[in-house]
């Protein structure tokens, strides 16, 4: 078995992990693996493999190369083509869609992206995850139109001038779904140098959740945790089963799972909201939902009336207090079903439900799906209501 993954990245190293969990389970698998980065010379000595696992790799020799000495090849990869190859990915749809959601929250009205590339998979179906999901709620979206630096492999498409004119030029403040972690660690460092504010004039969100890019900007950077351990495992038990001479149809040849969610830091750690009571009911509900807390919880914290409150929520927000506590109930249940390792008694705890058949009656209520439907589809890969 071959596994061909970029091990310089920390996308690629998680695949990794993921793969020899699964392997390591099986105990009969004999591992070749090239773990350094790819370039676009063929590895010598690849020899022959009865499968192929490649992540982090082009278009191009190198995967061609490898391809022709494997029997079954599944690609880790957003921007495979799924008519071509067996592919397990994250679902970047859902990427930019979590992404709005999240910027809209924090009561922002311009939003933008940058990193969009037409005619790459991966970043169109970001942007259009992003944008569309804006446009339900009557927001639009700026466009860099530039590329973006992701490595040492892409110099020529930086352009820091024109990068930091377009910043300057977006309407303050202003939400930004950035494509990677790579390129939102390079806008922090640019909007440092140009002295602006994150996350007050630009609340900036990246992908991936790479620890140590998010941590070692200023300010740390929100991301969105993709996790690509699970698209490895998942990855080695797909090709398990072509090996094995099991019947996989088409739909099952592309499997897309969903982000596990938005990890919160300093970037994009901000609340558009000119009233302070209002900002201030906000944060203490999103800090302390799954406690459980009330309403009358959330009015011990902020002195003010429970009619104010219930209409600068309804008019503000479009929902009231106690629809926006179960809003970060049910969206910190999303998260935590992804984590199999968890039961359903331990999340509906985890998640302020004293009671579990309130929890799934709250969840089937919002989702029209129950939570163990929800986790099945889910961890298949299948498409999931937001």
């Amino acid at each position: 078995m071959g596994i061909l993954v970029d091990g310089v990245t920390g996308f690629g190293r998680a695949i990794m992990r993921g793969v020899m969990r699964y392997a390591n389970l099986q105990r009969r698998w004999i591992i070749h693996e090239e773990l350094r980065h790819i370039s676009e010379t063929p590895i010598p000595n690849w020899p022959q493999c009865d499968g192929l696992i490649a992540a982090g790799v082009g278009e191009g020799p190198v995967l061609r190369f490898a391809s022709e000495r494997s029997q079954q090849i599944v690609r880790c990869s957003g921007n495979a083509d799924p008519a071509e190859a067996t592919v397990v990915c994250v679902d970047d749809y859902a990427v930019g869609r979590v992404a709005a959601e999240h910027l809209m929250d924090c009561r922002l009205e311009h939003f933008a992206f940058y990193g969009y590339d037409p005619g790459t998979r991966l970043s169109e179906n970001r942007y259009n995850g992003f944008r569309q999901t804006l446009a339900v709620r009557g927001f639009t979206c700026h466009d860099s139109g530039l590329g973006w630096q992701t490595s040492i492999d892409r110099p020529v498409e930086y352009r820091e001038d024109l990068l930091l004119q377009w910043l300057k030029s977006l309407p303050k403040p202003v939400g930004l779904m950035v494509i990677d972690d790579t390129a939102s660690h390079n806008i922090a460092a640019l909007c440092l140098k140009a002295d602006i504010h994150v996350p007050d004039e630009i609340a900036i969100v990246g992908v991936n959740n790479d620890d140590l890019l998010c941590e070692s900007a200023w300010p740390p950077l929100t991301s969105i945790n993709c996790d690509y351990s699970r698209v490895g495992y998942m990855a080695a038990a797909l090709l398990d089963r072509l090996l094995q001479g099991q019947a996989v149809d088409a739909e099952q040849r592309w499997v897309r799972l969903p982000p596990l969610g938005v990890v919160k830091r300093q970037s994009s750690d901000l609340l558009a909201l000119e009233n302070s009571d209002l900002a201030d009911a906000v944060r203490y509900i999103r800090a302390h939902a799954c406690d459980p807390c009330s309403v009358g919880d959330v009015l011990n914290h902020i002195p003010v009336g429970r009619r104010w409150l219930e209409r600068q929520f309804v008019t503000l927000l479009g929902r009231t207090p106690h629809d926006e506590i179960m809003r970060v109930r049910l969206e910190t249940a999303r998260r935590l079903l992804l984590e199999p390792t968890l039961t359903l008694t331990d999340i509906a705890e985890r998640c302020g439900f004293v009671v579990q058949q309130n929890f799934g009656r709250a969840f089937l209520q919002a989702t029209g799906q129950t939570p163990g439907a929800y986790r099945r589809a889910a961890l298949r890969g299948a498409s999931v209501p937001p």
